[in-house]
């Protein structure tokens, strides 16, 4: 065991390594964790250790090799038994803390009419939506209580107008990541802007896309962090004689909601905002036909 982790418990000590690993590999995961008490310090002096270990002035001077004897020391504090090690990567993933890469990647985004179309487009593009939950340029995860994600990745194209950022956006179930909404965001749109996290990213593009929403005379066309039992409670504000496909009967948006519980399980908190699917759908068409 690594010396300056001994006066530890053994969660703290693993959650310690796996930080550090975060740390060297610039990893956007540990931007989502809050963060601990003396974590720089207690860092540091793993990584001093280690280096001493491996006789090498510095972590900079050999990286991998600080990052391969983490992985080893991580392994061996963890080296459980099937269920035991299932269990606490499940946990992992509750608390929003696994790593991404260890993700399994399922897109399952909502059979409806209006969204026909992206669920096509999605088949054909799956690499790359699994591509950004396993290798994020940035993320948010919401906790435990939602057990929801937000990837976004950058692509580069061979004309700069085409380069975009693909939003992936689901569920974390246990060590599966279950997406639900898929979206691009292109040039014409992003190129002037940046963006902090991943929750900016999704804000911006509501902003762009969204319908205006009321919740309890409220009026907004993102909510996060409200009280509320189900989607029913929040009221789409839009004017559906200027929604298109009216006489096809489809809604003209599509709404998405997240719930989870409170600490103490009596409420429920909710993530809601719906898009309207056909101007989204149309910026969409004109960028693929290019």
């Amino acid at each position: 065991m690594i010396q300056a982790l001994k006066t530890y418990d053994k969660s703290f000590a693993e959650g310690i390594l796996a930080r550090t690993s975060f740390y060297l590999d610039d990893d956007p995961v540990l931007r989502t964790l809050k963060p601990i008490e003396n974590e720089e310090t207690i860092r540091n002096n793993v990584i001093t250790e280690i280096c001493k270990e491996l006789n090498i002035p510095s972590a900079s001077y050999n990286k991998q090799a600080v990052l391969d004897y983490l992985d080893d020391e991580l392994e061996k504090s963890t080296k459980l038994d099937e269920k035991t090690e299932k269990e606490m990567l499940n946990r992992l993933s509750t608390r929003g803390e696994l790593p991404t890469d260890l993700y399994t990647v399922t897109v399952k985004m909502q059979d409806t009419i209006v969204v026909k179309e992206l669920q096509n487009i999605c088949k054909k593009k799956e690499s790359l939506i699994i591509e950004t939950v396993k290798k994020p340029d940035m993320m948010y995860n919401f906790g435990a209580n939602y057990c929801a994600s937000i990837f976004a990745k950058f692509y580069k194209e061979k004309h700069e107008y085409n380069n975009f950022f693909l939003l992936v956006i689901g569920k974390r179930e246990g060590l599966t990541f279950v997406v639900d909404q898929v979206w691009w965001l292109y040039n014409d749109v992003i190129s002037k802007n940046n963006f902090t996290d991943a929750l900016e990213l999704l804000k911006y593009f509501v902003e762009k896309f969204g319908v205006e929403v009321g919740f309890q005379g409220r009026t907004s066309k993102f909510f996060i962090d409200v009280i509320a039992k189900n989607k029913r409670e929040f009221v789409i504000k839009v004017n559906r004689d200027k929604l298109k496909n009216q006489k096809k009967k489809e809604s003209g948006f599509v709404a998405y909601h997240f719930l989870g519980s409170t600490p103490d399980g009596n409420n429920n908190f909710s993530i809601f905002f719906a898009i309207d699917i056909e101007k989204y759908k149309d910026y969409l068409t004109r960028h693929f036909r290019k």
